[in-house]
C-alpha cells in the first residue's frame, strides 16, 4: 500500500508572515517615534514657555523694584542681557517705549497681562508683566530665536539610523519565527508517509521547538501504525488465500485418495478410470497451484508479438472436453478478417485471460447452454467478448469487479476475473462486465494492440510479499 503525496509548491505560498510582521514592527516603530518626538516637544515647549515666563516676571519686578527709568535704552539694555525685545506701554498717556514694530500696539492693547505666554500670529511668544502704577512690560520672544528638535537635521539622522535598525530587527525576529513554521508547514503532508520528514528544529526549547518535536512524533507513530496495519493486511490475505485454496484443493485431494484405494482391487477398466480421474484431478489441483501462483507472484512477461485469434482456439480446445462434459456448446463467431490479428503482449498471460474467462462462462451453465465468443477490433486495441446463457453478474458482484477472494461461485477462490482485469490493464486495456438483458454475462476482454508505457521487466499485477 502506497499514499502518493504532492510535494508543496514554496510559489504557491501566501504572502510571506515576515514581511507582515516586519511591517508591522516598522510601522509601529515609526508612530512610536514620531508619538515620542512630539510628547518631547511638548515638554520643551512647556519647558520654555514656564522659564520665558519666570524670566519676564524676574526682570519685570526688577524694574519695579529699582524704579529705572523706562527709557528706550533700558529697554534695548535689558532686552540685549535677557536675549529678548523689551518695551514699555503706559495706558494712562498711551505711550509705547521700545516697541520694535507697529503690529505690537494692538496685541499689547489685548493681551492680558498675567505673566503668561501668549503666542503671536507670527508664533512670537509675548508675555506681559503689570506694574504697580499700570505701567505694563512685555518682553518678546521671536519664533526664530526657538530651536525644536524636529528643525535638527541630526534628530532626523538619529531617527533614521533607530528606524532601519529597528526594520532590521524586526525582519530578524520575522525570519526566525517563518523560517521553521515554514518547514513545519511543508512537513505536513509527508506525516504518516514512507517519505522522511525534513530536519525540523526539534532542539529549540520554545513553542515551536515543542511543535517539531510533536510532529516528528507523531510522523514515527503513524509509519509505524502503517506497518502495522500493512503486516496485519499481508496476514489477513495470506490467510485468505490458504483458505480459498486448502477449499479448492479438498475435494480432488479426496477424489484421489479414493481411487488410489480403488486401484488395489479394480478391474483392468476401472483401473483406466480410476488413472484418468486421478490424472484429471491432479490437474485440476495444478491449475489451482498456477492461479494462485500467478496472483501472488507473477513471473516476469515475455513480450512478442502474439495471434490473438490463434490464442483464443487454443483456449477454446483446451477448454472443449470440460465443456463437453457439462453439455456446453462452444460458438467462435471470429470472422475471417480477424485471423492475422496481432498484438504485442505476453502470451502466457493472454492464454491466461482467455482461459479463466471461458472456463468462467462454462461453470456458469452447470445444466448446459451456449457460448459464443467473437473479437472486435478497433484502431488501437481489440477485444474478446464473450457471452454465456448462465444467470448473469447480480449487482454485488459487479460493483465488486476484480475484488480478489470475492466470488458467488461455490468453492471459487475469487481469484479469476481478479487476475484478468490486471492482466487487460497492464496491457492497456481493461475489463468490462454486465448482465445481458435476453439473460447470461457479457465479459469484454480489452488488449491494446502496442500497450504504451509497458514495463520493460514487469507487468503491474497486484502482488503479496512477504
Amino acid at each position: 500500500m502506497t499514499q502518493s503525496t504532492e510535494p508543496p509548491n514554496p510559489r504557491s505560498r501566501p504572502a510571506s508572515l515576515a514581511v507582515w510582521m516586519s511591517a508591522s514592527v516598522a510601522v509601529f516603530v515609526l508612530l512610536g517615534s514620531l508619538s515620542l518626538v512630539l510628547a518631547f516637544e511638548r515638554h520643551l515647549d512647556r519647558e520654555e514657555r514656564q522659564a520665558f515666563e519666570g524670566l519676564a516676571r524676574v526682570n519685570a519686578g526688577f524694574l519695579e523694584r529699582t524704579r529705572l527709568p523706562q527709557s528706550e535704552k533700558m529697554a534695548a539694555q535689558l532686552g540685549e542681557i535677557i536675549g529678548a525685545s523689551v518695551f514699555f506701554w503706559q495706558p494712562k498717556t498711551g505711550l509705547v517705549v521700545g516697541k520694535p514694530n507697529d503690529s505690537v500696539d494692538s496685541a499689547a492693547l489685548r493681551m492680558a497681562c498675567d505673566g503668561k505666554v501668549k503666542v503671536m500670529p507670527d508664533g512670537a511668544w509675548m508675555v506681559g508683566v503689570l506694574g504697580r502704577d499700570g505701567t505694563r512690560v512685555i518682553f518678546l520672544r521671536p519664533k526664530a530665536q526657538r530651536v525644536r528638535a524636529m528643525d535638527r537635521a541630526d534628530t532626523w539622522l538619529a531617527l533614521g539610523v533607530f528606524w532601519v535598525l529597528s526594520l532590521g530587527l524586526g525582519w530578524w525576529l520575522a525570519r526566525r519565527v517563518t523560517r521553521p513554521l515554514r518547514s513545519l508547514a511543508e512537513s505536513l503532508p509527508l506525516v504518516g508517509t514512507e517519505g522522511e520528514l525534513p530536519v525540523l528544529p526539534v532542539a529549540r526549547g520554545d513553542e515551536i521547538g515543542q511543535l517539531a518535536q510533536t510532529l516528528t512524533r507523531t510522523h514515527e507513530s503513524l509509519r509505524n501504525e502503517r506497518e502495522r496495519r500493512r503486516a496485519a493486511e499481508r496476514h489477513a490475505m495470506l490467510g485468505r488465500m490458504a483458505t480459498s485454496l486448502a477449499h479448492e484443493v479438498r475435494n480432488p485431494v479426496a477424489a484421489i485418495r479414493l481411487h488410489a484405494q480403488l486401484l488395489e482391487l479394480a478391474t483392468p477398466d476401472e483401473a483406466a478410470i480410476s488413472r484418468g480421474l486421478i490424472e484429471s484431478e491432479a490437474e485440476r489441483i495444478e491449475g489451482l497451484v498456477s492461479q494462485w501462483l500467478s496472483y501472488a507472484k507473477p513471473a516476469p512477461p515475455v513480450l512478442a508479438e502474439v495471434n490473438l485469434v490463434e490464442a483464443l482456439r487454443q483456449a477454446l480446445r483446451l477448454i472443449e472436453p470440460q465443456a463437453r462434459h457439462a453439455g456446453v456448446l462452444l460458438d467462435s463467431q471470429v470472422a475471417e478478417d480477424s485471423l492475422g490479428l496481432v498484438i504485442f503482449a505476453d502470451r502466457h498471460r493472454v492464454q491466461q485471460v482467455l482461459g479463466n474467462v471461458l472456463l468462467n462462462a462454462v461453470q456458469a451453465m452447470p445444466c448446459g447452454g451456449r457460448v459464443s465468443v467473437r473479437v472486435e477490433e478497433a484502431a488501437a486495441q481489440v477485444a474478446v467478448v464473450v457471452e454465456d446463457e448462465g444467470a448473469g453478474f447480480s449487482a454485488s458482484a459487479l460493483a465488486r469487479l476484480g475484488e480478489p477472494f470475492y466470488s458467488e461461485k461455490e468453492g471459487g477462490m475469487g481469484l479469476g476475473l481478479a487476475v484478468v482485469k490486471d492482466i487487460c490493464e497492464a496491457h492497456g486495456g481493461g475489463l468490462a462486465v454486465e448482465t445481458r438483458s435476453c439473460g447470461g454475462a457479457r465479459v469484454r476482454a480489452v488488449f491494446a494492440k502496442v500497450p504504451g508505457g509497458f514495463p520493460n521487466n514487469s507487468i503491474s499485477i497486484h502482488a503479496i510479499t512477504s
